[in-house]
Order: structure tokens, then C-alpha cells, then sequence
């Protein structure tokens, strides 16, 4: 059987999986090329982040099919991998192998082992005299392996302390050093003393995990490494070979440089380059005692495949709630253990399925010893006021408001209230002067002036923007439109609110345009300095309700069963404003938008999944511009209608 490193990475899971692949492709057969297509799409689900995305409910199909999103992403692959080859021209020697775009032309492994043929395509492949090098290249940025601070100036990431485990303090380090364009294990801080050796370990401890987010990749060199070696050890190959990771580099600013054909040049800008390579050799060696007893069970799994009717443990394997969560999830967890979609245990707020008077870890406990709705969870566990509160409102189907708190909100709004919403394009290469790696590059946006408490028209009142092109920078535009339509004080102050459902994004966006048009600078941050969040007004904020109601901040201060332990607007909507839908938009989600707009122009229609299997195709640049209006108008109407009947429920 020959077993890919897709192959590989999926049926090492669980004992489940390969039995499930089996049963829905009972003749065994491989189309390599779907194969390696199928590896790009999984690792581009990294870059889809979206919430819409992750929390979508697909069809009932165990079959995994790749998505008009991820499909949609995969030229964006290509031209990551086609950069980091020229890159790495600069900084190896010899002869390359990659093509980006035809998985045949790329270096191929086999290793034969026990009756299997374990294979590998290398993204780029380079060898000289004395060395070759494995590069692969993921479509992803190093901001998982650096050290950096957090929003309250903290040191954390990929760091270690020269003092012991878990006391604060102490000079910090970065695991990996840069030199020149390649990242390395900072083993020379590492021995500055005993405790920053520990630290030290501790932290590339976490390289070795594969289901973090810091182990993924190095995981996948590692299988390659081990079908590598193999291969060259039979072909008499002795040569040492090197392993790296190529990724984007997050601190690349792109400066806007073209070709003759306007096509985008990244060029090397102030001793950065837009691709970075880590050095994997250690840890992939490291790695080989893990991947030879994955091999050892993979084999086991074949020989003798698991019943797919009993249950087996889930677990961080699953990935349950990521983007790269298991095709087969739903088998597992609602076919065999009925979870439920909406009302699950681990939907409990902030407890991420943790119980501590139950003894209970995390969610994979919760289903394991057979608590998968919300009452299944004993009352006794529920010592937090919110869970309480959660549980009463399920078992009661009734409705809690705190009408003090949410009155309290009101009362510092100021009108009007400018209900805003962008859309962004994460793009993995920068587009336009001013923008990094995966930059949510905006395109649009909707805008609802709410003049006084209710007073606003769905169409009157409402503004939206959206680039004609795709592929030309009409920020400027954008930006002046923004300007035009607030109202500002005489010292410079935002007359009125911002409102969004979830401020962080919209006030990112705004830094990043006051950046890049300092003309404009003063009012884009006056707009971000007078906002609001709609979160806020449903859910709660400590910082923020904490001066008048202290005891009562973290508490929530609205819920019904409906809400399922999430604020998203996807649930907000349809609990407090049920004639509101975003079924048969054709645009439904975040990304669902950028999939749409980056598509202006083909000539393939555009169509995304829904509930009951129902698509509305999409098929001219004009049926896509309605698309994305109605879309991002519906996201600022909501939140004036989410206001309207909280309003009713308080007054």
C-alpha cells in the first residue's frame, strides 16, 4: 500500500480513521496529484481563521471534499512556494528541484518497508557536492516560533528564561536566533545556567507535539526525513542532508515594488526578506523515536483495521473545533455518542470543558466518560455564577437580561452611531505598499448612521464601499469614503460611536490605514478612539462594567439556550432577531466574502455549501458585487436590529 505523508498524518490519528477511509474508498486506489493537492489544502486551512469558518456546520457526508474556500487559495500556495525558491536561491548553492504548480515534477521519495511504500514530494529540493537540502515550504508565517509581546507588554512565544521553571523574571531569550536569512536553536543561551538549559528544553519540547501548533509542521519534516534517509541509505547516498522550514516572514513589509509587467517583486526590504527558513535538523532527528512508533501502530491499523461501529477515545487528535479538524469528527462524536450540535457540555462560557470539582480537564474528558449535553453536566459541578445562569436558562427555556447592566451600556453611548463593518482579504503575500504577510487587506465596507436611539433606515441610512477591482489598491478611495461619512467635533473628536460587533478588528484596520495615510491619520483614530462593542452589551467585559458593578463585571448579562455558549452574530441574530437570516445571501460568512471578491472575474461560477445542500451560483462580477453588498450590509443592519430588540427587553 503506498502510504503518503497525508496519508501518514491522518490514519496516525486514531484507530478509526483508516478504517473509514477504507469503507469510503474500498479499491485503495491514489491519484498522487489529488494527494499532495489534498496535503496543500490541509495546511492551508492555517490561514482560514475566519470563525465562520471553523464553527460551520457541514453536510452529514463523511466523505471530505476539498472547499470552495481552500480551493479558492490554492494559486496564493503556488506563488508561496514559487517566492521561497527564489529566496532560497540567495542562500544555497547548486541544483534545485520544485515546481509549484505539478506535484510530478517535484523530487520523490519511496521507502519500502513491511509490504507498505512510504513516499514523499519535496516542495524544494537542492543538493551540490557536499550537502542536500529539504525545504518545505508552508503558507504560513514564523509568528508561531518568535518571541513577542502580548497586548499588556508581556514577553511570550517562543522564549526561555535564565531562571527556574515558572519564576518570573530573569533575562529572556528567543529559542531560535536568526542568521542571516535562516532561524537555529539558540543553544548558546541555552547554557548560560542550569535553569536556562531547563527552560531551554522545556520549550522545544513543545516542537515535538504535533497536534500544537509549533509541532505541526516540524512533524510533517520529520516523516519526511525518515522516508529520506531511507531512500538515499539503499541508494548508496552519503551526502549529509539538511532540513528546513520555509515560512513567511511576518515582519516583511511590502514596499509596493513592480516588474515591467506590474506583476509584485518582494524584494529584499530592510534586511528582510518576505520568506524565512528555520532550521529543523535537530528537532526532526529528535522527532524519529515518535515517528517510528507511529509507523509501528499505522501498521498495526492496517493489519488489522478497527470496527467503525465501536467507539475509541477522542482526544486533541481530533482537533475538534479547529480548521483541521478530523473529516470523520462527526462519526465519532454524533453518530456513536449522539453530541449534540447546539447545547454540547464544553459549550459551557469560559470553561473551555473544564470542571474542576468534577474532576473534568478538558472537552475530550467530557465526551469520553459520557457527558455530552448540558444536562448531563451535574449541577454540583456548576460553581460558576455564569454556568449557573446558562443551565437554569436551558432547563427552564427561559430568557436572563440584567437590565441594569444593559442600560448602563446604553448610557454611554453617544449618538450617532455608526454601525461599522469591514471585509478583509488575508492574503499570504502582501498585495499592496504597506502591507505584511496575510494583512486583512480591506475591500469593503458597510456602514448604518444611527441618528438617535432607533432612528435609522435599512437603505437610507446606510453607505457601503466596494473595490470595482480586484486586483487594484483602492484604499485611498476607501478611506476618504470612511472620512466622509463620520461626523467629527471641533477638536478633532468623533461625534458619536463606532459600533462593531467585535471592536479589535475594525480599530486594527483603522491603525493600519491611519499608517499608511498619515493624512488622514487623526480622524481614522478618532474614529477608533469612540467605539463600542456589541459583545460587550450581550456578553460582558470585566474593564469595562467593573467601576459601577464590581462583583457583577464578569457576569453575563444576557443569555438564552439558543445562544449555545457563543456571542457570535451568527447566533445573536437569530436568537434576538429571528426574521433576520443569512441563509440564501449567496455570500454567508467573512470568508465566504474575500472567496467571492478574489473571484470577480472568473469565469467559473461561484457557489458556496448550505444547510440542506441548496447553492446559489453566482456567475458575472455583477451577481458578486450584489452579493458581497447584501452580505456586508446585513452585517451592520443586524447589529441595528440586535439593538432595537434589546431595547424592548430593557425599557
Amino acid at each position: 500500500m503506498y502510504i503518503s505523508k497525508s496519508r501518514f498524518i491522518n490514519w496516525t490519528r486514531c484507530p478509526m480513521y483508516f478504517p473509514m477511509e477504507l469503507k469510503y474508498n474500498p479499491t485503495g486506489k491514489e491519484d498522487i496529484a489529488a494527494e499532495h493537492r489534498k496535503e496543500m489544502l490541509d495546511e492551508l486551512k492555517v490561514g482560514v481563521t475566519s470563525a465562520e469558518y471553523s464553527e460551520s456546520d457541514e453536510d452529514e457526508s463523511f466523505i471530505a471534499e476539498p472547499s470552495e474556500e481552500l480551493e479558492a487559495l490554492l494559486p496564493y500556495y503556488n506563488q508561496v512556494e514559487d517566492e521561497a525558491l527564489q529566496v532560497a536561491k540567495k542562500y544555497f548553492h547548486g541544483t534545485f528541484v520544485s515546481d509549484s504548480k505539478e506535484v510530478h515534477n517535484q523530487k520523490l521519495f519511496e521507502y519500502e518497508h513491511n509490504g507498505h511504500t512510504y513516499r514523499c514530494y519535496v516542495d524544494i529540493y537542492n543538493e551540490n557536492e557536499n550537502e542536500i537540502n529539504i525545504i518545505e515550504v508552508k503558507a504560513t508565517t514564523n509568528s508561531k516560533y518568535m518571541m513577542k509581546t502580548d497586548k499588556e507588554g508581556n514577553w511570550v512565544g517562543l522564549m526561555f528564561s535564565d531562571v527556574p521553571p515558572k519564576k518570573r523574571g530573569g533575562n529572556k531569550y528567543r529559542l531560535f536566533v536568526k542568521e542571516g536569512n535562516i532561524c537555529r536553536l539558540n543553544h548558546a543561551k541555552s547554557k548560560v545556567t542550569e535553569d536556562a538549559l531547563k527552560n531551554f528544553n522545556q520549550k522545544k519540547a513543545l516542537l515535538l507535539d504535533r497536534y500544537r501548533d509549533e509541532g505541526k509542521y516540524p512533524h510533517d519534516i520529520a516523516f519526511q526525513r525518515f522516508v529520506i534517509e531511507h531512500a538515499l541509505r539503499q541508494a548508496g547516498e552519503n551526502r549529509r542532508v539538511n532540513y528546513y522550514l520555509a515560512v513567511l516572514n511576518s515582519e516583511y513589509v511590502y514596499d509596493g515594488s513592480v516588474d515591467a509587467d506590474g506583476g509584485r517583486v518582494y524584494n529584499e526590504v530592510r534586511e528582510q526578506e518576505i520568506v524565512t527558513f528555520y532550521d529543523m535538523n535537530e528537532i526532526t532527528s529528535d522527532y524519529q523515536p515518535f515517528i517510528l512508533k507511529e509507523i509501528a501502530t499505522l501498521e498495526s491499523y492496517i493489519s488489522k483495521p478497527h470496527d467503525i461501529e465501536a467507539t475509541v477515545p477522542v482526544g486533541n487528535w481530533c482537533e475538534w473545533g479547529k480548521n483541521t479538524e478530523c473529516v470523520f469528527y462527526k462519526h465519532c462524536f454524533e453518530h456513536l455518542r449522539n453530541v449534540p450540535k447546539a447545547n454540547r457540555a464544553n459549550n459551557y462560557i469560559f470553561c473551555q470543558g473544564k470542571f474542576s470539582e468534577g474532576g473534568i480537564e478538558n472537552k475530550y474528558q467530557l465526551v469520553n466518560e459520557g457527558y455530552w449535553k448540558f444536562d448531563d453536566v451535574k449541577e454540583s459541578w456548576l460553581v460558576k455564577e455564569n454556568h449557573k445562569i446558562q443551565r437554569d436558562c436551558y432547563d427552564n427555556d427561559t430568557e436572563y437580561v440584567d437590565k441594569d447592566k444593559m442600560q448602563y451600556w446604553f448610557s454611554k453611548i453617544e449618538y450617532p452611531i455608526y454601525h461599522l463593518d469591514f471585509e478583509g482579504f488575508p492574503c499570504p503575500l502582501p498585495r499592496f505598499r504597506g502591507e505584511k504577510p496575510y494583512t486583512q487587506s480591506v475591500f469593503e465596507f458597510s456602514l448604518h448612521i444611527e441618528r438617535d436611539s432607533g432612528v435609522c433606515d435599512k437603505e437610507k441610512d446606510n453607505f457601503i464601499f466596494l473595490n470595482k477591482e480586484c486586483y487594484d489598491d483602492e484604499r485611498r478611495a476607501l478611506v476618504e469614503a470612511i472620512i466622509d461619512h463620520f461626523e467629527f467635533n471641533d477638536d478633532g473628536s468623533l461625534k458619536g460611536t463606532m459600533l462593531a460587533q467585535n471592536t479589535s478588528y475594525e480599530k486594527g484596520r483603522l491603525e493600519e490605514l491611519a499608517e499608511l495615510y498619515p493624512e488622514y491619520r487623526a480622524k481614522l483614530l478618532a474614529i477608533r478612539d469612540k467605539s463600542a462593542d456589541l459583545i460587550h452589551l450581550l456578553k460582558t467585559n470585566k474593564e469595562f462594567y467593573k467601576s459601577d458593578f464590581k462583583g457583577k463585571a464578569t457576569i453575563i448579562n444576557y443569555y438564552d439556550k439558543k445562544l449555545s455558549g457563543s456571542y457570535s452574530i451568527k447566533k445573536t441574530l437569530p436568537t434576538l432577531v429571528p426574521s433576520l437570516t443569512y441563509k440564501g445571501m449567496g455570500v454567508g460568512n467573512g470568508t465566504q466574502a474575500y472567496i467571492a471578491y478574489i473571484n470577480y472575474d472568473s469565469p467559473v461560477p461561484t457557489a458556496f455549501d448550505e444547510d440542506g445542500g441548496k447553492k446559489r451560483e453566482m456567475r458575472t462580477k455583477k451577481e458578486r458585487r450584489e452579493a458581497l453588498k447584501r452580505y456586508c450590509q446585513q452585517d451592520t443592519w443586524a447589529m441595528v436590529e440586535i439593538l432595537r430588540a434589546v431595547r424592548k427587553k430593557i425599557y
